[in-house]
């Protein structure tokens, strides 16, 4: 057997065959396409080079490479290339053929001979390099009938010059053949190899999910903010995404605030690049310190930075001298400079002094003077002792950064403003700001945790609003605080303040925002008071709570993609996730419920990954959701089982009431309206919407629905009349749809046709699939009891096929069986002479699958009395003593396949 044909029985690596995690993370798709070319047959891809820039992984590849050659069968040939030992003729080929040994003392006389003075075995002269190429393919080809040949060569760029003249004659003749050859070098890296016989590969850095997985599997204690800036440094390279994290302090890794300057190298990383810079003259040095520090590429700053240089013309030079080093290079698409290799910029700054540092940076904010931000935070780095004046510039640089959603960012910038501040009031003040955005917007409750502990010992007297609302953030995340208790700090510090009520007073903003977030998960009514009164206190007054709720429900999903793709770059996490809320929301009721489930996981992956437990059951219940309209049943009731038994001891009854949302449905599809009415209730009662609570009109017409199947009615009507009087179908266009489909099914026969095509005809209504589509199947159940059966089979029709386009499959099933009963309430059944009428078949279909008489009554509206009264009936027809034989009777009836 070939190699090529081995190596394509081995696709995956043994590790990923064993369920265990692959050696090389990240790069099977690349270990698939090298073996793949090196296991074909034609001579131009037996030969491959492989190349990277430093760290990139090229060894730990070649090894898993070399590995699967080995599982394949193939007999592994391997050198390292050494840099001191480059200037030895054969050192290589010494490496490469010590496995042969003895097969080369048994070739015959000529090549043994060849080989052995090649191989510094003899005491010949040196043999003619051809000479030495010919005996080398003869001994490779003579091993490969026994089994394929597979050469390793790592740190080509170190290769001797003798010994990859033989790689490369051995590279150009694999035709009829099993020998392969692998060599790795840095890209861009001189060789003595002739590359005519290779093809080249280049291997690309990891790509972002590739990276994440890498440093989870490393490093899984590193908090979010540190894994984002090692992410950002290392670019995908894997060496430094392993070494960056390890030569972190612990201070460092938990809570890091110097945000602008670069994360220290390993040792390791250090003797690999920073050599380069420290040969360069100072002032290319200067020069490459100011494009470190400033990290933008753009050429106005080395401009700016040779004018404020030296004016000795060897100055205008070193941009050159630096590029000709291959440190840095020209982006002719982005107009911008660019480090060559991820890590150069950082060997740059630990290549400085401190002095130098702060030179760079006190000229980078010269430079960015019409730039508030980075020039306050340039000044920050310059300056080494207290400052007002700048403490000042970075407060207000760090709102900016707020404000803009940029929270990593505001956290360091207010956090060196802190240090540099004289007063302990200033320091505390700007320490509790720090530390309330790292609690609300990136999660870290770690670093805010020693924030909020540094303002207080900065200030002992430290007190107010946003020192509370910092407190509730930890306690609520923290995953053992309760609601209560988070409600009574902040009324305490809102009510007790010496704040005005101000509406321009962010302090105390933000912590009426906490407020309402703390209200609005507890779903109680009594919480709600001093929140209002707190905002009738406002100048200039509010808008309306209920406006404001709309306003965030029916944010443009533009609005909300946008957030979440400034979240996955690193961005605001708060607003990532609120983002990820919002489309969920949008997406269950629009259809789009595969996105819906996308999203729903990642909010999930990011509520664990960046400590915000706290949201973590929003998500959770829409998968609740999900599962209940697709049929799986038992893992809805258990997700919504695991929100209620977190939520109920923490008091945070919204999520209580959401889990039973997901309950309701469920039941619905199961056919259980009895269940699905208790749970329904226990969000709102029939009859009265509860306030403060707008997920109570999510199921309105759920309520209505089970109230009518359970024969409620009048509990049913109560509820569409209180939806009328509160003006619910103004809200929005969906919950008028909701309204007019729930006024249909309180229809009297009469009415109902005209109530029915009124909710069809709403502006909109297409826009919410399975809402609509549930009308319609209520309209056809309806419109077939009253025997209108042409008209009830269109509806019926259309409201199966969305419900089958939506994976609704208890719904789908529900239609498919209406559309059954229609088609036999014409044509009827026979049984030998008798004939079952639809209902009698319907009845007998589902009490077949051990439905009882009070679920069919429901689902028929039907008593439970006259269920049995037909079943008694229909068992003397169908030759059958019980509804153990029901299945088999029906499945004999002439085309009667009921199941």
């Amino acid at each position: 057997m070939s190699l090529g044909s081995r190596v394509e029985r081995l696709p995956r690596t043994a590790a990923a065959d064993a369920g265990q995690h692959p050696v090389v993370v990240g790069r099977a798709g690349q270990l698939r396409e090298i073996t793949a070319l090196l296991g074909q047959g034609s001579a131009g891809n037996r030969a491959l080079l492989l190349s990277g820039e430093p760290g990139v992984g090229k060894s730990a590849l070649l090894g898993e490479v070399a590995r699967v050659m080995s599982g394949a069968g193939a007999r592994v040939l391997s050198a390292v290339g050494v840099r001191f030992e480059s200037e030895l003729a054969y050192a290589g080929l010494h490496q490469l053929l010590l496995p042969l040994n003895d097969r080369i003392e048994h070739l015959e006389d000529t090549h043994r001979r060849v080989l052995r003075s090649a191989l510094g075995y003899g005491g010949d002269p040196v043999p003619d390099g051809l000479d030495v190429s010919d005996s080398v393919l003869f001994l490779l080809r003579q091993a490969a009938t026994e089994r394929p040949v597979f050469i390793v060569v790592d740190d080509l760029g170190c290769f001797d010059r003798a010994s990859s003249a033989v790689l490369g004659f051995v590279a150009r003749r694999p035709a009829g053949s099993r020998i392969a050859l692998l060599a790795a070098c840095r890209s861009g890296a001189e060789t003595f190899l002739d590359r005519a016989g290779f093809t080249e590969y280049e291997l690309p850095p990891l790509d972002h999910d590739a990276a994440m997985e890498l440093l989870g599997a490393r490093f899984p204690g590193l908090t979010g903010p540190t894994r984002d800036r090692v992410l950002a440094q290392a670019q995908g390279n894997p060496l430094a995404l392993v070494e960056l994290p390890a030569a972190l302090s612990g201070p460092q890794r938990d809570a890091p605030t110097d945000l602008h300057d670069v994360l220290p190298l390993s040792p390791r990383l250090r003797s690999r690049h920073a050599s380069r810079v420290a040969r360069l003259p100072a002032e290319s040095r200067r020069l490459l310190l100011l494009l470190a520090l400033d990290d933008t590429g753009d050429p106005g700053v080395l401009r700016a930075g040779l004018r404020a240089g030296s004016d000795d013309p060897k100055a205008l030079t070193a941009l050159s001298a630096v590029e000709s080093d291959r440190l840095i290079t020209f982006d002719d698409t982005n107009r911008r400079f660019v480090f060559r290799h991820p890590l150069m910029r950082a060997a740059v700054v630990e290549a400085s002094t401190l002095t130098e540092r702060c030179q760079a940076h006190r000229t980078l904010a010269d430079i960015r003077a019409q730039a508030p931000e980075r020039r306050a935070w340039h000044l920050g780095r310059a300056t080494l002792v207290p400052d007002e004046r700048v403490a000042a510039l970075l407060e207000e640089a760090g709102h900016r950064a707020a404000r803009r959603g940029d929270a990593t960012a505001a956290v360091a910038t207010f956090t060196r403003a802190a240090e540099l501040s004289p007063r302990p009031a200033d320091r505390g003040r700007r320490l509790i700001r720090a530390a309330y955005l790292a609690a609300d917007a990136t999660g870290e409750l770690r670093a805010a945790s020693e924030l909020l502990d540094r303002a207080r010992c900065a200030d002992p007297d430290l007190s107010g609003s946003l020192t509370a609302a910092t407190r509730v953030l930890l306690l609520l995340n923290g995953g053992d605080g309760d609601i209560d208790m988070a409600h009574r700090l902040l009324v305490e510090a809102i009510e007790t303040g010496s704040h005005g009520y101000d509406a321009g007073d962010d302090t105390l903003i933000e912590t009426l925002h906490v407020l309402q977030l703390v209200c609005w998960s507890a779903g109680r009514d009594a919480l709600w008071k001093p929140f209002h009164a707190a905002l009738d206190r406002l100048e200039p007054p509010a808008p309306p709570l209920l406006a404001a709720c709309l306003d965030r429900l029916t944010e443009p999903r533009d609005v909300s993609w946008d957030a979440v793709r400034r979240g996955r770059r690193g961005g605001h996490v708060r607003r990532h996730i609120d983002a990820l809320m919002h489309l969920c929301l949008q997406d269950f009721p629009a259809g789009r419920w595969e996105e819906a489930e996308t999203l729903a996981t990642e909010g999930l992956t990011i509520c664990e990954e960046r400590q915000y437990p706290f949201f973590s059951w929003y998500f959770e219940y829409h998968q609740a959701l999900l599962a209940a309209v697709r049929g799986q049943f038992e893992e809805s009731r258990s997700t919504a089982d695991r929100i209620t038994q977190w939520a109920v001891p923490r008091g945070v009854l919204a999520a209580a009431a959401f889990a039973d949302h997901a309950r309701v449905l469920a039941e619905l599809g199961a056919g259980d309206h009895e269940c699905a009415y208790r749970h329904a209730v226990a969000i709102s009662t029939a009859g009265r919407l509860a306030p403060h609570a707008p997920y109570a009109l999510w199921v309105c017409m759920d309520l209505v629905e089970a109230a009518v199947h359970t024969r409620r009615t009048a509990e049913a009507e109560a509820h569409v009349r209180a939806m009328r009087e509160a003006g619910v179908a103004a809200l929005s266009p969906r919950l008028a749809l909701l309204v007019a489909g729930s006024a249909a099914l309180v229809a009297p026969d009469d009415g109902a046709v005209g109530c029915f095509e009124q909710a069809l005809a709403l502006p909109g209504a297409q826009e919410w699939p399975f809402d609509l589509a549930r009308i319609r199947l209520a309209y056809g159940e309806r419109l077939r009891r009253m025997r209108f059966v042409t008209e009830a089979r269109a509806q019926l029709e259309a409201a199966a096929e969305v419900f089958e386009r939506l994976g609704a499959r208890p719904w789908a099933d529900r239609a498919t069986g209406e559309l059954r009963a229609t088609r036999r309430s014409r044509t009827g059944a026979k049984h030998g002479s008798v004939t079952l009428t639809g209902q009698e078949q319907e009845i007998a279909t589902l009490a077949a699958t051990g439905l009882t008489n009070k679920q069919i009554g429901e689902r028929l509206h039907l008593s439970p009395r006259t269920v049995g009264s037909h079943l008694y009936q229909l068992f003397p027809k169908l030759g059958i003593a019980s509804r153990a034989g029901l299945r088999g009777a029906l499945a004999s009836l002439p085309g009667g396949n009921a199941f």
